[in-house]
């Protein structure tokens, strides 16, 4: 594998000129291409690291590390990193991935409920529900895209870890819009010609998707949950407030 790709070797990278002379658009694209055959063995390690069904928490978390460190273009192992992460984080994750499995369960088992047919409740009242539960569904999917994030950069609790995204995802509007669009066109793509389009899940789809979102959220949250002082992000960051 090493005479074909040789991850260890540093590239000719970006100078200071060049960032200041790009744009952040281009700059993703460029550092996405450079990335391209590590997001594909990525996205198959996750999907690996998930077959466990109860290790979904820690694998995600894991997971936005590494994509957290390709966006900011620093230097990674990126196997050995993911199986760190995973054992670093794996309370946490684990935790933090049942919560969302028994939130979703309950939405759903709610959602399904509210809107049948056979629900005594009047029309005012399911209208309100429904409205309730996407509320909700909506904090929950969005949150996740600021929790995991803020899980391998910053040590805060479980309770933090929601609160905050809960914040972020109500108040990160234009960011949550481009990830729903980035995560529909990749879900398009795969059912366009499925099952042709299997290979898309397979290699690129997780990958992908916490890639852009890492790259839109990382900014916002060295901006809102915690105030480094020097202009690298640091490695891990303590903080002990929520967001304001």
């Amino acid at each position: 594998m090493s005479y074909f790709f040789n991850y260890n070797k540093e590239g000719k990278g970006l100078t200071p000129e060049d960032v200041a002379s790009e744009s952040p658009i281009k700059l993703f694209f460029t550092e996405y291409l450079h990335r391209f055959w590590q997001l594909v063995l990525l996205n198959v390690l996750y999907l690996i690291a998930c077959v466990p069904i109860i290790t979904i928490g820690p694998a995600t978390a894991a997971l936005n590390y590494v994509c957290r460190n390709f966006t900011q273009r620093k230097p990674i192992s990126f196997f050995s990193e993911f199986v760190e992460k995973c054992k670093e984080h794996f309370k946490q994750g684990l935790i933090v991935g049942l919560i969302q499995t028994f939130a979703t369960v309950l939405l759903v088992t709610s959602f399904l409920s509210w809107t049948s047919a056979s629900w005594g409740a009047s029309e005012g009242w399911r209208t309100m529900a429904v409205i309730v539960i996407f509320l909700v569904g909506y904090l929950m999917f969005f949150g996740s895209f600021y929790l995991y994030p803020m899980m391998v950069s910053f040590n805060l609790t479980i309770k933090q870890l929601f609160y905050n995204s809960f914040i972020l995802a109500m108040t990160q509007l234009w960011r949550n819009l481009v990830i729903l669009g980035v995560a529909i066109a990749l879900l398009f793509l795969t059912f366009l010609l499925w099952p042709l389009t299997f290979p898309v899940i397979l290699f690129l789809f997780f990958a992908t998707l916490f890639f852009v979102s890492n790259a839109l959220v990382f900014p916002v949250l060295l901006r809102y949950v915690a105030t480094p002082t020097e202009e690298e992000p640091v490695e891990e960051v303590s903080s002990e407030d929520p967001v304001e």
